[in-house]
């Protein structure tokens, strides 16, 4: 899943371009599906010997989030928001010959470890604040940073460039979640 500093970068540029009445809720919802069990959560599909790959494109199934929920408040846009994050992460944002050489392991070392590299940059570019209910919790979860040598290794490599972090954040923050969501139910996500 993306980190919380990538939600809550996307959800500030989100505000930014579409109107949300309720602010914090909204920020809170971009970030509470990873705070609940997060199959259930991300509405996703568990298949035994998946390949990387597989795995990452059934990690969250937005058909099944929108059958069991109305999108009715800013913190509902706010958790829709992290599910169509999370689901465009990880079918669109890593190439596929990176995910065929690398196994599921290798992947999350990686991807946490990036996490560290760009916490930093995202927190000052998007000017992110943590909601108010996950403050401290994120915060324990995201001290790791460049500066604590006890994360890193050099097996890990970065696999966020921040241009095309940038690039992500813009692409999901123009989403208009309300036309997403009247397409999903016309069509397939």
């Amino acid at each position: 899943m993306p980190s919380f500093n990538i939600h809550l970068a996307i959800a500030n540029k989100y505000m930014e371009n579409h109107d949300i009445r309720d602010k914090e809720e909204f920020l809170t919802g971009s970030i509470a599906p990873d705070f609940a069990e997060k199959a259930k959560s991300h509405y996703s599909i568990i298949l035994e010997n998946a390949t990387l790959a597989e795995e990452l494109k059934n990690k969250v199934i937005i058909e099944n989030f929108l059958k069991q929920n109305e999108i009715k408040t800013d913190y509902d846009k706010g958790v829709f928001l992290h599910l169509l994050a999370d689901k465009i992460f990880f079918t669109s944002f890593f190439d596929d010959e990176y995910l065929q050489t690398v196994d599921k392991d290798t992947f999350r070392k990686n991807l946490y470890y990036s996490y560290g590299k760009t916490n930093a940059y995202l927190t000052e570019k998007y000017n992110i604040k943590f909601p108010k209910k996950y403050e401290k919790e994120i915060a324990e979860i995201t001290k790791c940073n460049t500066t604590d040598k006890k994360c890193e290794t050099k097996e890990e490599v970065c696999v966020l460039p921040f241009g095309k972090l940038d690039k992500f954040i813009e692409e999901v923050s123009n989403i208009n979640l309300d036309e997403y969501a009247k397409s999903c139910n016309d069509t397939y996500c």
